[in-house]
């Protein structure tokens, strides 16, 4: 029988490294045409690899603390 580490490891090993713009958006809770237009601006980090273009889930990650922290500073909190 598998322990818990075992599984961990394991699960961990099967989350992707990086995803196409749909995913991206998908996972972000948002639509794709804004997903385009933040990679165009540069604020959301990708890599074009042949014809794909992907994300990594490091700068989805990064991206949504980044918007956290403008909503956080333009509304105030923390002040």
């Amino acid at each position: 029988m598998t322990n818990l580490p075992e599984i961990q490891a394991i699960a961990a090993a099967l989350q992707p490294l990086a995803v196409a713009p749909g995913e991206a958006a998908r996972l972000m809770g948002i639509g794709r045409t804004l997903v385009y237009e933040e990679i165009a601006s540069t604020r959301l980090r990708s890599a074009k690899i042949g014809k794909r273009r992907l994300i990594t889930i490091e700068a989805i990650k990064d991206w949504l603390k980044a918007r956290e922290a403008e909503n956080a500073s333009s509304e105030g909190y923390g002040q």
